[in-house]
């Protein structure tokens, strides 16, 4: 079925697509620009629907054509946009950062991006996610998996239910999927903002007005100006109000879908001041080309955002003309052909615009990853520098550090798990924590080697060392109680009391149990709690912290702990390399005064463990890392993070090494025997 061609549809198309490129271009009064998508989420779904639900209802619609139509429309452009930003990514990311970026590619050419990103990144709107290249495909892979169900879907509704009922069931698909929505952007907002299920609402309200089209009343000329302008203000209100702490999906999104729903609905009269206003020349212009300009503003501004070129007026203008300039080539040059004059066979359309792009873009996925980014594109200081950025505790430490959530797993060993000196029968320390404490093996190992000690660590992602205290969690994504802390702590404390142990070092990322993780969005994850307990997270850590050190102490072994590693922030681990790539001269530190300001609760806490026990013994990288005013992310030009928070392999060495060299090793070395000592005493009297 053709439909009649409807300009407003195009300036409705332009106002979401213009929302979006000025949310990212940083115009922060546009800050909830981002429900642009939720309005081509419901275009599309009425669109799609108008086209398919006739064909399903008189038994002519064909998968195949649907499908086809579907590639020509949008495979072309989407080739183009993704062959240019491949090639620009091998220039522009580093290694470990162009094996991302392959990987994204693969989900976005598979139309699972949305996936992959939720999957991949800490959310849409964390530190470093607008440095990804295809982020915006996300809602590209929600389209095309809504496109594999809906007329499935259909199809079985007008058979089993009849057109009326089918209408019906949609409708209360509708309704669940809002609810559905709601529930996830409280509970899992992560999953939410990505996947199909709490989107789904927003592609059926455009379905459910396409469905409902020829029974829907057409609105007079004052109730469709009128409409018009409040379907408007549904739009342009959130998109001025919202931010990226809003909750989103849920109502949130249910506004602007509502303001596209009778904007669509009223346009069909061609009455009213917003039916004249999206008819015009310019935004219909911007409507046509708005797949392209989608498809092409924000590589251009994740590049950008890598690069980290300061966000001036100017830039920002830039980068939206350089959209519309690459919009308008892409859909004069590439978008138009296509779907005109260009008439191959099915067979070979989805050969030359599916298979093909599926299997070059495999191929390079596969070489990226195994010449691991290709580090080779560096000379040789900048290769050092990505060296150490990619030396991870994860994978220098193997078994020992635990990464997955679950049962306790048994590789802890100290044959597996040596630090320091090997020729030592046993350990005499031991290093539990959580990954802040692995990011600190590199610079234990120096330690403890330059002492003549052995060690071995038993560390876990976001599980400290706090025995004593049942019932106790940290808060996980959607308010999820993580019992992973009271399910190790007997393992650890068996492990102290039969080690014979020398010293026990205790690490952790001590601010986060207390506050939750720095990085935007995630502020309220991985707090201490205690099931049906009003205790505070700051109670529970010193509590925990104190049984810990009392088992210590009773073992007979010296208590240390790591004072804290400086949280620098997203971005300030590629600092350094990438002034040196791109030759800028960003600033890589961030104030002591800042540190401090976050370390202050749980510096507190120590302050009180060290007058209760005057035996504890504090190991503090800021002494290296930060001088009188600024923590600093690099040493000589040696990153020493692998992320905003953790210390990299080579990092924590580096630390390790200048701590010796300042004296100021607080793991002593082992006494010798009494007897080697009265005769190093003998052999120095006779000298």
């Amino acid at each position: 079925m053709e439909l009649n061609y409807r300009r407003d549809i195009d300036g409705l198309r332009a106002i979401a697509v213009l929302l979006v490129v000025l949310n990212h271009a940083g115009f922060t009064a546009f800050g909830g620009g981002y429900i642009g998508v939720d309005v081509f989420f419901v275009i599309s779904g009425y669109l799609i629907t108008r086209k398919t639900a006739p064909d399903i209802a008189q038994g002519r619609f064909s998968f195949a054509d649907f499908y086809l139509r579907r590639v020509r429309r949008l495979l072309p452009a989407f080739v183009a946009m993704a062959l240019v930003t491949s090639v620009a990514a091998a220039f522009i990311l580093l290694p470990r950062d162009l094996a991302v970026y392959s990987k994204s590619l693969m989900a976005a050419l598979l139309s699972i991006a949305n996936v992959f990103f939720w999957r991949a990144s800490n959310g849409y709107f964390s530190p470093t996610a607008d440095e990804l290249p295809l982020l915006h495909t996300w809602s590209l892979a929600v389209e095309e998996q809504y496109y594999l169900f809906w007329p499935v879907l259909l199809l079985l509704g007008y058979r089993w239910l009849g057109v009326r009922r089918c209408g019906q069931a949609a409708i209360l698909l509708a309704v669940a999927g809002l609810a559905l929505s709601e529930w996830a952007a409280r509970a899992q907002p992560n999953a939410a903002y990505y996947l199909l299920h709490a989107r789904a609402f927003e592609l059926l309200l455009g379905s459910l007005l396409a469905l409902y089209w020829d029974r829907l009343p057409r609105p007079s000329a004052g109730q469709a100006s009128a409409l018009g302008v409040l379907a408007l203000a549904l739009i342009l209100v959130p998109a001025f109000t919202l931010d990226h702490h809003s909750l989103f999906p849920g109502f949130n999104a249910l506004w602007p879908c509502l303001g596209a729903t009778l904007l669509i609905w009223t346009g069909e009269s061609g009455r009213g001041p917003a039916r004249w206003l999206l008819a015009q020349r310019p935004l219909v212009f911007v409507g046509l080309i708005s797949y392209s300009l989608y498809l092409w503003h924000w590589p251009l501004m994740a590049f950008a955002n890598y690069m980290e070129l300061p966000k001036d007026l100017a830039l920002r203008l830039g980068l939206v003309a350089a959209s519309l300039l690459l919009g308008t080539l892409s859909w004069r040059f590439v978008e138009q052909p296509f779907r005109g004059r260009l008439r191959w066979s099915p067979r070979v359309t989805f050969a030359a615009l599916y298979a093909a792009p599926l299997l070059v873009g495999a191929l390079a996925v596969g070489l990226t990853l195994k010449f691991q980014g290709f580090p080779q594109r560096y000379d040789g200081p900048t290769a050092a520098m990505v060296e150490a950025l990619d030396s991870s505790f994860v994978t220098a430490r193997g078994g020992c550090f635990i990464e997955e959530f679950g049962n306790v797993a048994t590789q802890w060993t100290p044959e597996r798990c040596r630090l320091g000196a090997t020729d030592r029968p046993r350990p005499d320390v031991l290093l539990v924590g959580d990954s802040h404490a692995a990011a600190s093996t590199g610079m234990l190992d120096v330690l403890l080697k330059d002492a003549g000690l052995r060690g071995f660590d038993m560390t876990r992602s976001g599980t400290l060392y706090l025995p004593g205290i049942s019932g106790l969690y940290i808060t996980r994504p959607g308010n999820r109680l993580d019992p992973s802390i009271q399910l190790t702590a007997p393992v650890v404390t068996q492990a102290i009391r039969e080690g014979g142990y020398r010293y026990v070092v205790l690490g952790g990322r001590w601010p986060m149990y207390l506050e939750g993780m720095s990085e935007t969005g995630l502020s309220h994850y991985n707090v201490l709690r205690r099931e049906g307990d009003a205790a505070t997270p700051a109670e529970l850590l010193r509590e925990g912290m104190d049984n810990a050190i009392r088992i210590i102490t009773e073992s007979g072994a010296t208590p240390v702990i790591l004072a804290g590693i400086p949280e620098v922030g997203a971005g300030r681990d590629t600092c350094q390399v990438k002034n040196r790539l791109f030759h800028t001269s960003n600033d890589c530190a961030v104030d002591l005064a800042e540190v401090m300001r976050r370390q202050e609760p749980f510096t507190l806490i120590l302050d009180d463990l060290k007058q209760r026990y005057p035996q504890l013994v504090t190991l503090d990288p800021k002494a290296i890392t930060c001088d009188a005013r600024r923590c600093h992310s690099a040493l000589d030009g040696t990153p020493l993070y692998q992320d905003g928070n953790h210390l990299n392999v080579e990092g924590s060495r580096l630390i390790g090494e200048r701590l010796i060299e300042q004296g100021d090793n607080p793991l002593q070395p082992e006494p010798a025997p009494p007897v080697l000592q009265e005769k190093t005493i003998r052999q120095a009297a006779s000298g």
